[in-house]
């Protein structure tokens, strides 16, 4: 007999289950034998089936297999028996009672994926993880594909073993024995005091709630130790989709927003069973059907349109299976009586409160009942609480169309206790074994239990990219793949690759050069007084005298700024403009004080000179890193196109002997650009006094 829902109570009849929303008409229903109970919806007092009394459907099992199957993460619509080990402590329970691990999976996406995004007039915010639920898209298209009809329903459609997970940025640049380099959703409660802060502070220290401060969110996701955030690369794109108002040849545009290729993310699916041999063969089994399936995997609902290429691995071969939710530099993670410890959600809970309706703030009554659950009879306290809500939907693969939305704890939220009995590190991984809410399977609800931030400020983390960690003789493509290093060219000067070598380098190099200068004349807007625009184009028709080469112009250049006249066709500046180029000062990156504009040009002269003078004012890689960026990009040399980390420069070494025959070109253009970009800057300057007489 299928399941009933009664009607909401009448203005007359205030039934007792509609008063205590933890009342119910039936025991918690679970999974399997030994597993936590489902959560139970308050206001549906259900029927109980009988057993023994006659059947309407003529296929009752088929039926109740069916409904299972479709909700396999909610009550079952056929209850069951109460389970005698639902409220025993891992302790009490029979050596053959059900286990938990996790499965660690590493993603490294070969296609751009579609995300879900949010637009607001002032800012646009797209998801920087992959959902549980196109995990489990991605699972059932290629159980399917090969033809394991009894995996799809065992694995993807009862949800009885395997429960997927939202796959996190993994900044594999810091990988070290020991690191934390998974970035999970920011907490709630750490903020950054100030328009532009360099601190986290948390919110619930004592003396942390200064008026008059102003506090910014942090967004970006962290590490559990909070060394790393993670910088998720996104493109927003623009396409021009088909009506769904059945007129012909009439397009409707709209906006989505993709992560980048080549990045890398870490999920961790938790699969349950009978015991631990169980387990290993399931991963055994899924890791399997992946690795068949290499090349055909896609993630999103976009996987029609190039998008959502994956290549799905384990994160270590040899150990299939984890026992913690969050990877940890260590094994011990019991707890002391009385020590606070946060409660992080890693992914969206789908919680219900009191009227039956999705409520987000539920998600402390919901903690309560899990601890009261799973450790009875202990005291908890809930010292403080920071709950966001958000809107979660989803994108279903088989009907090809939008799944209705639902309000629920957005990630990050952070519910802080404090436990009056020690806490094994078994029972710390028994609670996180048990998410919170609805819908479990598709990864919802999932949490971690983690120490809090100390109570003073921290130093902000710095950024990085969730890329592929650069191996030894190996070459990371854009899309992520990773083969051997070729062997390196090193074309010779004299030859045609050689020739086209220095044109490749030239080519990308000029335009970085030229931006390099107009960023050094805009840093020094305000120091380049007494400078004036007719000097500046003074001293540009010295550089720029058709007839000469680089290191003639260099030099001429030299002579006028010095004084030495008889070698060049300009006159030398006389006393007055060259105590205007002592005075105005020239900002430089990387320098701690400005410099004279006279000093900065007069060392320029053809030849060695030119190589000096490229070296001390080349553009930095760690102010700007564009222009190795670039070079390294057509380097010939370069084996993966990206800049060195073995030098200074960050240029192969063939970039670096072609910088110094190139030098004096190099130079030209730099100071050439900068006298144009300071000369429109300060042409731009409406209180400017007269031009100097030179």
């Amino acid at each position: 007999m299928t399941p009933t829902r009664s009607l909401p109570p009448g203005p007359t009849s205030t039934p007792a289950e509609h008063l205590d929303p933890t009342h119910t008409t039936r025991p918690a229903c679970s999974p399997l034998p030994g597993l936590p109970a489902d959560p139970v919806r308050p206001f549906a007092p259900v029927r109980h089936w009988n057993p023994s009394s006659p059947s309407h459907h003529p296929h009752p099992l088929r039926l109740s297999e069916l409904t299972r199957s479709v909700h396999p993460d909610q009550p079952a619509h056929l209850p069951r028996s109460p389970d005698p080990q639902e409220h025993a402590t891992p302790e009490q329970r029979p050596p053959s009672g059900p286990v938990s691990a996790y499965l660690p999976l590493r993603y490294v996406l070969t296609d751009s994926l579609a995300v879900r995004t949010s637009f607001d007039p002032l800012r646009v915010d797209s998801e920087t993880t992959v959902s549980g639920r196109a995990q489990r898209g991605m699972l059932a298209a290629a159980l399917r594909r090969a033809g394991l009809e009894k995996e799809l329903t065992a694995w993807v459609a009862r949800g009885e073993h395997v429960r997927f997970a939202p796959a996190h940025p993994r900044l594999e640049q810091h990988a070290w024995d020991g690191a934390q380099v998974v970035a999970h959703p920011p907490p709630a409660h750490l903020y950054t005091p100030g328009k532009d802060g360099d601190t986290l502070v948390d919110v619930f220290a004592p003396g942390a709630d200064r008026p008059g401060v102003p506090y910014r969110a942090v967004r970006d996701p962290l590490t559990p130790d909070r060394s790393l955030r993670a910088a998720v690369r996104t493109t927003a794109e623009r396409y021009l989709g088909r009506s769904r108002t059945g007129e012909a040849g009439q397009g409707v545009p709209f906006f989505t927003t993709s992560l980048d290729p080549g990045q890398v993310f870490e999920a961790r699916w938790q699969l349950r069973g009978p015991d631990h041999a169980f387990l290993r063969d399931l991963a055994e089994r899924i890791v399997t059907v992946l690795t068949d399936a290499e090349g055909s995997l896609t993630l999103g609902g976009g996987g029609t349109r190039a998008h959502g290429g994956v290549t799905v691995g384990p994160l270590r071969p040899d150990r299939l299976l984890s026992p913690d939710r969050v990877e940890r530099p260590g094994a011990d993670r019991s707890l002391r009586a009385g020590e606070e410890v946060d409660l992080l959600l890693l992914s969206p809970a789908l919680l219900v409160g009191e009227q039956g309706q999705g409520r987000p703030h539920a998600l402390v009554p919901a903690v309560r009942e899990l601890l009261a659950r799973r450790l009875p009879g202990t005291a908890v306290a809930v010292v403080a609480a920071h709950v966001e809500p958000v809107l979660v939907g989803a994108y279903h693969r088989a009907y090809r169309g939008p799944m209705a939305q639902r309000w629920a704890a957005a990630p990050g939220s952070v519910v802080r206790l404090r436990v009056e009995r020690e806490l094994t590190t078994a029972l710390v991984r028994d609670l996180e074994a048990h998410p919170l809410g609805e819908r479990l399977v598709d990864g919802y609800g999932q949490f971690t239990l983690a120490d809090p931030p100390p109570p003073h400020p921290e130093p902000l983390p710095p950024t990085s990219e969730p890329i592929s960690a650069r191996s030894e003789g190996t070459v990371t493509l854009p899309d992520g793949r990773v083969l051997p290093a070729p062997a390196p060219l090193t074309p010779e000067p004299d030859s045609e690759l050689g020739t086209l070598y220095d044109e490749l380098l030239w080519n990308a190099a000029a335009q970085r050069v030229r931006d390099h200068a107009r960023a050094l004349a805009q840093a020094s807007v305000h120091t380049l007084a007494p400078l004036t625009p007719s000097l500046l184009g003074r001293l540009r028709e010295v550089v720029s005298h058709p007839d000469r080469t680089a290191d003639e112009a260099l030099t001429a250049l030299g002579d006028t700024l010095n004084g030495e006249d008889g070698r060049t066709a300009h006159k030398i500046l006389r006393e007055r403009a060259v105590r205007v180029l002592e005075r105005a000062r020239l900002v430089h990156p990387g320098e701690q004080r400005p410099v004279a504009v006279h000093t900065w040009l007069s060392g320029l002269s053809g030849g060695a000179a030119a190589v000096a003078w490229w070296q001390r004012n080349r553009p930095r890689f760690a102010q700007d890193p564009a222009y190795a960026q670039a070079l390294a990009a057509v380097d010939l040399a370069s084996p993966d196109g990206l800049p060195s980390t073995a030098r200074e420069s960050a240029l192969s070494a063939g970039a670096q002997q072609w910088e110094r025959r190139a030098s004096a070109r190099l130079c030209l253009l730099l100071v050439s650009s900068w006298l144009a970009e300071a000369a429109r800057v300060l042409r731009a300057e409406p209180d400017r006094a007269g031009d100097a007489q030179c």
